[in-house]
């Protein structure tokens, strides 16, 4: 992605470190200020407190994680696009979560870069030198070039077996990186993240085995595969112990070039299959948080917007649409990614009866790979693909939430799964808070029916009651009578105070059920969509809102 020059040869570079954590902020602002004197290294635990930081001086440099508390790291990438003194020249997010889509969604954010934890802070530094560079600005040193193919790191203290194995890999296409010794082969591993290691067992400093028992210790890098070297036959005994340790396969040396290219390519398939699985493990990883999140949220409105951007974040959407079914009536919100390239779809949409009426019969969402080739959609709709989900409540469908993507073909099965289970959670989020609104009104509607059917009335009988002295005198035993009276209409008083209280403290403590703080709301929910909900008219969908 091509960045602007913030003339780092002339002024100092400012770098702005942004993570809720304690102390991985500071950390990691202190690593980045090693690599120059020409850099000017801030942090912030909170995306609130780096906008206060950058409110009278922008920055060059934008590090910041994803998932904080409040704003996270997509929103104030947003937020500092708009800034005065300009926009960010480089950004690099770091997540926890590989989704499908977030790439996408950080490229419509100018986002350079996105590093998936767990990620060292050599790392970091080695992606920020070499933006430097890019930049024309002056090279830190001792910073390793960065490689993008796939990385295998041979580790041997021959040099001309790392020679001969460099060159057969390289002629396959693969990067190759070396290693001397086993101290080395994991500080290389743990600043290059290689996507495999060939390891020899015999070598100074660290042996093949304390090598392999380290990274195989290593959150960071012990998922890597590792096929051992070994210029002799190891013991059974050895061999099994390797393999314990966690070796994927071993070959002996003199190898076979094509038998050691097979199971190269054989284990990269593996470790292929189980990204996929940790990357699966990730997102659903995430579903609890979100989770957390609706959960401490009782308006409609609010939940609307948080899952929205949730979901347009995580599976790379370009605009998100939920339609909610109230009575007769259709209700949209729609949240759209801010970005320099717009898609418009100024097309009507179809009459979405049918579509809620499939959702309804079938409770599976569907995805469309080209709505300029299907036929529900006019012929004249400009081509995208979306995926669309129900929205199921304990015995109806409570609406359909929707994603739009401008390339066709975009949306996999895989989206759609992962769309559902939010879904689930929205659903349980939305019938909360319809809930809650329903007991809300409940209980204002027993306070008026208590104030104007009972408090009234009590108060009428006792102003009669002192109005009966005015009548005319009063024997003993009508005394007793209306001071009985009054005794009983005071008991009664006191029991509706009662009452009112509770119904008030309830409602109160109802209003503040939400600790976390509110988000930016989306600036795209269309005005007609408040139009809709005062004047209670059902609102036409175009395609331009989805």
């Amino acid at each position: 992605m091509e960045t602007s020059n913030p003339n780092p040869k002339n002024s100092k570079l400012r770098i702005l470190v942004v993570d809720d954590h304690p102390n991985t902020a500071i950390t990691l602002a202190r690593a980045i200020s090693q690599l120059s004197p020409k850099l000017e290294v801030l942090s912030a635990r909170s995306a609130e407190a780096a906008l206060e930081m950058v409110q009278d001086k922008p920055i060059d440099f934008l590090i910041t994680d994803m998932m904080m508390a409040g704003m996270n790291g997509l929103e104030l990438v947003e937020k500092l696009q708009s800034h005065p003194a300009g926009r960010p020249s480089y950004v690099m997010l770091v997540t926890a979560y590989d989704v499908p889509g977030l790439k996408i969604t950080a490229r419509r954010l100018h986002v350079n870069e996105i590093v998936v934890k767990p990620v060292r802070p050599e790392r970091v530094c080695q992606l920020v030198a070499k933006a430097i560079e890019e930049m024309g600005g002056e090279t830190p040193t001792k910073v390793p070039e960065i490689k993008t193919m796939v990385k295998i790191l041979i580790a041997d203290d021959l040099p001309d077996n790392i020679s001969l194995l460099t060159r057969y890999l390289t002629n396959e296409g693969y990067t190759c990186i070396a290693a001397g010794d086993g101290a080395e082969a994991l500080a290389r591993a743990r600043a290059e993240m290689p996507d495999m290691v060939l390891l020899d067992m015999n070598m100074p400093v660290k042996d093949g085995f304390e090598t392999l028992q380290e990274i195989r210790s290593d959150p960071a890098i012990g998922h890597i595969p590792v096929i051992i070297l070994t210029a002799a036959r190891l013991e059974p005994m050895d061999m099994q112990s390797a393999l314990n340790m966690g070796a994927d396969d071993y070959v002996t040396k003199p190898f076979d070039r094509r038998e050691l290219l097979a199971r190269i390519r054989t284990r990269l398939r593996v470790k292929e299959a189980e990204d996929v699985i940790r990357r699966r493990n990730r997102e659903l990883n995430l579903l609890p948080e979100i989770g957390r999140e609706l959960s401490a949220r009782l308006d409609v409105t609010d939940l609307a917007d948080i899952i929205l951007r949730r979901t347009v974040e995580t599976l790379g959407a370009f605009m998100g649409q939920l339609i909610l079914i109230e009575g007769a009536e259709l209700i949209q919100y729609t949240h759209q990614v801010s970005s320099d390239n717009h898609v418009s779809f100024s097309s009507e949409l179809p009459d979405l009866q049918p579509l809620i009426k499939q959702l309804q019969e079938n409770r599976q969402g569907l995805v469309i790979d080209d709505t300029s080739k299907d036929l529900r959609w006019p012929m004249n709709n400009a081509a995208c693909a979306m995926v669309i989900v129900p929205i199921l409540g304990r015995s109806d469908l409570l609406g359909l939430l929707a994603l739009a993507h401008e390339q066709t073909k975009y949306f996999k099965q895989e989206h759609m799964l992962l769309l559902q289970a939010l879904a689930s959670q929205a659903a349980i989020a939305i019938e909360n808070a319809r809930l809650f609104g329903r007991i809300e009104s409940m209980q204002r509607e027993l306070s008026s029916s208590i104030l104007n059917n009972i408090a009234k009335p009590l108060a009428d009988i006792k102003q009669n009651c002192q109005s009966f002295g005015e009548v005319g005198k009063l024997n003993e035993n009508q005394k007793v009578y209306i001071k009985n009276i009054l005794n009983s209409t005071h008991t009664i008083e006191e029991q509706v105070n009662k009452l009112l209280a509770a119904a008030r403290e309830d409602l109160a403590k109802y209003a503040h059920v939400t600790p976390i703080k509110a988000a930016t709301k989306s600036n795209t929910v269309p005005q007609k969509l408040e139009q809709a909900k005062t004047q209670k008219k059902p609102m036409p969908i175009t395609s331009a809102q989805l």
